[in-house]
């Protein structure tokens, strides 16, 4: 389904208008809203993956809506872009002798922060065991958190594991910050000690740029509170002609870009359309943010870096918006919340809205979706921070395959669940209401090596 979009025509047409003289009077289209969200999912932006031409495109889009809503760059920056460098190491090539005998690379993984390393004495490492009953994971979460240099002679018995990890660490690591602490070599199925090897592996190590995309508005009176507002407009890009997402050879031929309509072009034209609201209507006392926040799906990375550049303290809420494109559980238009024990937030919100309209607690708590979206970031550091989504996660076949795309979504539903968030995110914008924070998560240190 190709559908061309207009970038400048798009931007041009993001008008404001009041749709009732009431207080909860909304000043933003749902044409606007469609627009933005049939834009960004387009086939034209193949799928808005990380490091890809269409990605950059996405952003121009979102800092140019930004700019005709009227926002403000964040304190100190040139524009809406928050451009920041990460980091990917590769192994290259590995040779691994262990006892005058060659291993094969069926039976080795590597993993280290560095441009390469080289051993030729045992004294130079730490040789762990791995036996048939030991829990491998854990021994490695050990080893990664000690840091140095590891030769882990890993027993058959594992060998399904060893195959995850193997395929992990082959694929490369991805990091904001590379750090040398250590190198880890994984050998399976080598019986005995080791009183001689040698080993020379050679990584690619590349640095690539990524962007998000914050906007402000300054508060009236509590300037220095912020209430935040994001979702995350990456996605997967293209498939590479792999056939197991779609039910025949034909479908996969027509459709192999994964346009991550609902997931997450829903959420990015759910947070413009509220940043069009507010600043029209001009009256926020707290400063609100608006972030587009990008490699999500490579593990939070965008809101990780944010989160960096950020004094936690500041921040009374964020709203962070994930998946909006079906009808909830709950009713068309109707939202859950991911934490809701985690703070008061959900409390918070509800006191604007109707009963039957109130925000659900996350039905599907076997998911860990609170820890799986960018509010993570900043919940981490004791913000109130909690993701909202419509989708039936218990029935959710279009996730993360071609078929994410706008036919798929229903947005009559969309428009009442940005009514809703405009609703219910009142008292924050207003400081008549504060949430509790959150408990900063327990002190789990990122490892040393991988």
């Amino acid at each position: 389904m190709k559908t061309k979009l207009p970038l400048l025509s798009l931007i041009a047409a993001a008008t404001l208008s009041a749709c009732s003289s009431t207080d909860n009077a909304l000043y933003f289209e749902r044409t606007q809203l469609e627009q933005d969200i049939s834009y960004l999912a387009s086939d034209d932006l193949k799928g808005r993956k990380s490091f890809s031409a269409e990605i950059d495109v996405a952003a121009d889009y979102i800092a140019q809506r930004f700019t005709s809503i009227g926002l403000q760059p964040m304190p100190g920056a040139k524009d809406f872009k928050q451009q920041f460098d990460l980091h990917s190491v590769t192994p290259k090539s590995v040779a691994i002798t262990l006892n005058n005998q060659s291993i094969t690379q069926e039976r080795v993984a590597v993993v280290s922060q560095s441009a390469g390393f080289s051993w030729q004495q045992t004294d130079e490492l730490t040789i762990t065991h791995i036996s048939a009953d030991t829990d491998l994971r854990e021994q490695l979460r050990e080893l990664n958190q000690q840091g140095g240099n590891h030769l882990v002679l890993v027993d058959k018995a594992h060998e399904e594991v060893f195959a995850r990890y193997q395929n992990y660490f082959n694929n490369g690591l991805t990091k904001l910050e590379l750090k040398d602490q250590g190198a880890m070599v994984l050998v399976l199925g080598h019986e005995g000690e080791v009183s001689e090897l040698d080993v020379k592996v050679v990584n690619e190590v590349k640095t690539q740029q990524l962007t998000n995309v914050i906007g402000i508005l300054p508060g009236k009176k509590k300037d220095a509170d912020v209430v935040l507002f994001s979702a995350h407009y990456d996605h997967l890009g293209e498939s590479k002609g792999d056939k197991h997402d779609h039910k025949n050879e034909e479908e996969s031929e027509q459709d192999t870009i994964y346009n991550g309509a609902n997931d997450n072009a829903s959420g990015t034209g759910a947070m413009l359309n509220l940043a069009q609201h507010y600043a029209h209507l001009g009256d926020n006392e707290r400063t609100l943010m608006f972030a587009a926040f990008t490699a999500e799906e490579m593990g939070l990375i965008g809101s990780k870096h944010f989160a960096t550049t950020q004094n936690p303290d500041t921040i009374a809420a964020m709203i962070n918006i994930e998946m909006i494109g079906k009808p909830s559980p709950f009713g068309s238009g109707k939202l859950w919340m991911t934490g809701a024990d985690k703070s008061d937030l959900q409390a918070v919100l509800n006191q604007s809205l109707p009963q039957e309209n109130h925000i659900q607690a996350n039905p599907y708590p076997k998911l860990n979706l609170f820890y799986r979206s960018d509010n993570a970031s900043l919940a981490g550091m004791g913000v109130p921070a909690h993701s909202f989504s419509s989708t039936d996660m218990a029935n959710n076949d279009h996730y993360h395959t071609p078929k994410d795309e706008l036919a798929n979504l229903d947005f009559e539903s969309i428009y009442k669940s940005v009514t809703l968030l405009a609703m219910a995110s009142k008292p924050l914008v207003s400081a008549k209401a504060t949430p509790s924070r959150v408990a900063p998560l327990k002190d789990n240190a990122e490892g040393k090596i991988y």
